[in-house]
């Protein structure tokens, strides 16, 4: 969902954010000789020596966070469930009961995204399922599945099909088709999946700072209020657009640089630390400022 304001000078977008807990795998909580990620279910509780779900070092974007989540099937072990590579949150507290509504969710999530690489074997399609809920009924479902090999992260994003509100949510993820009765849900080789960053609507980005003394713009005041005024101190050739992102790396509102000098309204944001970027045909530039109230 998108609050639209109109300015004198120009306008800036903001989003409204649902956030998925430790949906960048930074928690963890280790339990004897494995380690879960806070907040999921996961069927190393059941393992003897092989763990389907572990924590990795290699993590997207790479200024964002440490860790991401690694699933490995292991076909040696299916149909039981030390071998399947598989996340589900879930209220019961127990993985072998099924779905159910996990985490509350405020706003209207559209969709959900974030990062993956995938090494399938034998077919193997992984899947990101995120489940709605209100008052316990499911009333919608977003999916991401692939067959196909990704070497390197690559976004992904689902759609929520249209409803009417949600409470809560669950999400589940695998490296192997989870759906129906067996042989269809069993894994069909060793693959491997890893996640990150998951999140509702807005894809997670890293920013890079630029100082301010090299930026060919100013923000003031700094800190700022309700408003923040933007003097850009060349002319563009083009329509050249602006992006804020919080602290976290999170777009939180986007607009076009019309003229020299904008006010832009930071009455909806947040007291924090904020990155103004520009993306022109000249490169991309940013500067930091502080919202106080």
């Amino acid at each position: 969902m998108k609050k639209l304001i109109l300015l004198a000078a120009g306008f800036i977008a903001f989003h409204a954010e649902a956030q998925i807990p430790n949906g960048g795998f930074e928690s963890w909580t280790t339990t004897g000789s494995y380690m879960d990620p806070q907040g999921y279910l996961t069927p190393n509780a059941y393992a003897t020596s092989f763990y389907p779900v572990t924590r990795s070092i290699d993590h997207y974007p790479t200024y964002m966070g440490s860790y991401s989540v690694r699933l490995e099937n292991n076909i040696a072990l299916s149909p039981n469930v030390n071998g399947l590579g598989l996340i589900l949150q879930n209220r019961s507290n127990n993985i072998m009961n099924g779905p159910g509504a996990s985490f509350p969710v405020s706003g209207h999530p559209t969709s959900i995204t974030g990062y993956y690489k995938f090494a399938p074997q034998n077919g193997d399609t992984m899947r990101v399922l995120a489940m709605l809920y209100k008052n316990g009924s499911q009333v919608a479902t977003a999916m991401f599945s692939s067959t196909v090999a990704v070497a390197n992260w690559t976004s992904f994003s689902a759609p929520f099909p249209s409803y009417t509100a949600a409470d809560s949510c669950a999400i589940l993820i695998a490296a192997y088709n989870c759906d129906g009765p067996p042989p269809a849900y069993v894994p069909h080789g060793n693959s491997v999946l890893y996640v990150d960053n998951l999140n509702f609507d807005v894809l997670l980005t890293s920013v890079f700072e630029q100082s301010a003394e090299a930026a060919s713009f100013k923000l003031h005041p700094n800190p700022a209020s309700d408003l923040v005024t933007l003097d850009v101190a060349k002319t563009y050739k083009t329509n050249v657009a602006f992006n804020i992102y919080n602290a976290f790396g999170r777009l939180v509102g986007s607009g076009l640089i019309q003229g020299n000098q904008q006010q832009i309204n930071t009455a909806d944001l947040t007291n924090g630390v904020y990155t103004l970027e520009i993306r022109s045909e000249e490169g991309i530039e940013q500067q930091k400022f502080i919202v106080q109230k």
